[in-house]
């Protein structure tokens, strides 16, 4: 009875971890929004740095215009070029049959754990009516740690139709 209990409890908190893991992956992310925003400042201030740089060694050079544009602009496009890639990681992979496959890699995993579930107890009653009755075999097939299992799956989807519905 103990166990059903706290199988039934650690079904809704094994449910609340994801939910702590999105809290950790928003801290997280937030950390890495606020480095790339000191990146970001580091760039602007060598844009600027450079500009400046630029602007002082064209009065002691004679550089045409041209030249100095060129500079300017390839040095503006390399600091571009770098901050698209850093946006790129950030994105969605976009391939839809990628995308479907990472959405499938738990259902199908618990699909596949539960069907195993399912055949080795189907296997147990069937070995089971061989020597005893029928309701018999089904009746001392199903053990403590089956309505553990069980009250630990309800409890897991349970809580997690709430957050579902909070969503």
């Amino acid at each position: 009875m103990l166990l059903t209990i706290l199988s039934a409890l650690g079904g809704g908190l094994l449910r609340l971890l994801p939910e702590l893991m999105v809290l950790f992956n928003k801290r997280t992310d937030n950390g890495h929004e606020l480095a790339m925003l000191d990146r970001q400042l580091q760039i602007e201030a060598t844009r600027g740095k450079n500009r400046t740089d630029e602007i002082d060694h064209m009065s002691r050079a004679t550089l045409s215009e041209a030249e100095m544009r060129g500079g300017i602009d390839l040095a503006l496009r390399s600091i571009d070029l770098h901050s698209e890639a850093l946006k790129g990681q950030m994105q969605k992979i976009g391939i839809w049959w990628v995308d479907a496959l990472n959405w499938l890699v738990r259902p199908v995993t618990a699909f596949y754990f539960l069907g195993c579930y399912g055949i080795v107890k189907t296997a147990m009653i069937f070995v089971s009516l061989r020597t005893l009755d029928s309701w018999t075999s089904i009746v001392q097939c199903w053990t403590d740690q089956d309505y553990a299992m069980l009250y630990g799956v309800l409890g897991f989807y349970f809580v997690g139709r709430s957050f579902d519905k909070k969503q």
